[in-house]
């Protein structure tokens, strides 16, 4: 079940200001929302929550719950827009703040260690969005399956990584950034190291396409 299409608790307080579509950088965007432009956090919203849901679903399978976090993580957003700093990424600030809350969440409730500990990874298939349908178009079935056999092979930090990396876009330092280290380089090693496993686990050459070690700084 998909998030809806507005926050519920703040509907009536701004369906009178219109969407609008902002041909303008991340920065300039964000930094208008702060300021406390109702049209741009409905931009930031439409354009991010769907993404965000399907995200928070890879940490837990309650996906009620991930609903739940979303709506306050976004009321949260608007309530406190004017203490937040510029971002040059708002998909990377909202991924890395989501984050934390629904660790928080799930720390606080305990809803058990395995779900706590395990990037489940559950929409990291041909499905998990637009961007990747060129594999499915590219892949026949028997690889699809090998690949996500060979993903979930990797350990819950390696496969956050990769999804980081590959689907998300993020750079090592976003990378490294999300999960505190404290050098870049951290960051790097770790994509590379479960490149390594994977290339080990896939002997399909066709796969060389999508598994591509980028060259270091």
């Amino acid at each position: 079940m998909e998030p809806r299409k507005h926050p519920s608790l703040s509907t009536r307080e701004i369906s009178n200001e219109p969407s609008r579509v902002f041909s303008v950088s991340d920065r300039e965007l964000w930094d208008r929302f702060c300021a406390g432009d109702e049209g741009s956090f409905v931009t930031i919203y439409q354009t991010h929550v769907n993404h965000l849901f399907h995200f928070g679903c890879q940490f837990c399978q309650d996906k009620e719950l991930i609903k739940d976090l979303l709506q306050d993580f976004f009321i949260y957003l608007r309530s406190n827009r004017k203490r937040f700093g510029s971002t040059d990424s708002i998909k990377f600030y909202l991924l890395k703040s989501f984050r934390r809350k629904i660790m928080a969440t799930l720390k606080r409730i305990k809803r058990g260690t395995e779900d706590r500990q395990r990037f489940l990874m559950d929409q990291f298939t041909v499905e998990l969005s637009c961007e990747a349908k060129f594999i499915q178009q590219q892949l026949e079935t028997d690889m699809i399956r090998d690949l996500n056999q060979a993903i979930a092979s990797l350990d819950s930090r390696e496969r956050e990584a990769i999804y980081y990396f590959y689907y998300q876009g993020l750079g090592y330092d976003q990378i490294a950034e999300i999960f505190e280290f404290a050098y870049v380089s951290s960051a790097r090693r770790m994509i590379y190291k479960s490149l390594a496993k994977l290339r080990k686990l896939m002997v399909v050459s066709a796969l060389s396409f999508f598994v591509v070690v980028k060259p270091l700084d």
